[in-house]
């Protein structure tokens, strides 16, 4: 099997995608890099496929991977998250708007949305977080608040469900119109604030 890392052919010998995968890991792990895109025989696998024991336990022609700085990727992940959040406030408005004036369809649909993305955000603050580069003990000592921010987009956002279940209209738009844009703020400064300090983390290893 022809195995491939960042367009270079290396000398790995593996009989089965996994175990081409677990050598090539190993080699990017002592460049300092990691996985992060898998194509076997021109085909981008998903994370669904790599998690399917029959799929990753077969022979390929050919195996080529993708590797990333994990501090880049990290930074990459939270500028892109800080983005998403800085719209949120105008939509979330914006649905309070449709449900004030009885478009309660419209303005729900909206308000899914608007889930929908702090959802992913949430998925990637947490998978950010879980690559390593940054310790809960490194970002508390620069005052980084990232559990107080955390709690209070929860508090927000089960405030909000519980405004949903019940069909509380009035409920629904205060939480959009009054309590949201403080979290929202807070958020990207947040994830800003991660985002640079991963940044600091890449410009060390690049130095390194």
């Amino acid at each position: 099997m022809r195995i491939l890392l960042d367009d270079t052919e290396t000398n790995l010998n593996a009989s089965t995608i996994s175990d081409g995968l677990r050598q090539a890991a190993t080699l990017a792990e002592t460049r300092g890099r990691m996985i992060v895109e898998v194509e076997v025989d021109g085909i981008r696998w998903s994370e669904d496929d790599l998690n399917t024991s029959e799929g990753s336990s077969r022979a390929a022609a050919e195996l080529k991977l993708l590797s990333a700085n994990p501090a880049e990727l990290v930074r990459d992940t939270f500028s892109q998250c800080a983005r998403a959040v800085a719209g949120l406030d105008e939509l979330q408005q914006d649905c309070a708007k449709l449900l004030q004036a009885s478009r309660t369809k419209e303005g729900l649909d909206g308000l899914l949305e608007a889930l929908a993305v702090w959802g992913a955000v949430q998925t990637g603050l947490s998978r950010g977080l879980g690559l390593g580069v940054l310790s809960a003990e490194s970002v508390a000592s620069r005052g980084i608040d990232l559990d107080g921010a955390v709690k209070a987009l929860d508090g927000r956002l089960r405030s909000l469900r519980d405004a949903m279940a019940s069909q509380d209209i009035t409920a629904l738009c205060d939480c959009l119109n009054y309590e949201f844009p403080p979290v929202v703020k807070t958020f990207v400064a947040l994830l800003e604030a991660l985002a640079n300090e991963a940044a600091a983390e890449a410009a060390n290893t690049v130095r390194a």
